[in-house]
């Protein structure tokens, strides 16, 4: 639904990255039981999912935000 309101590209690109990172979370969440198990490993899964947005929020940034 997001494609379809008259935003900016800027924005719509930082919303639909900020959504798939929620859906990619939750279905890891579900599909490999870490909402059943202990909270450890929920914390790691996290730890190194923000470790890898920030590596990439990096590299983007020395790349002056082009990806290409």
């Amino acid at each position: 639904g997001l494609y379809y309101i008259d935003m900016s590209h800027d924005l719509l690109v930082g919303l639909l990255l900020v959504l798939s990172a929620v859906k990619f979370s939750l279905v890891v969440l579900w599909f490999m039981h870490l909402k059943f198990d202990n909270s450890l490993f929920s914390r790691f899964f996290a730890g190194g999912f923000l470790l890898a947005l920030t590596i990439f929020a990096v590299a983007l940034s020395t790349l002056h935000g082009k990806l290409i």
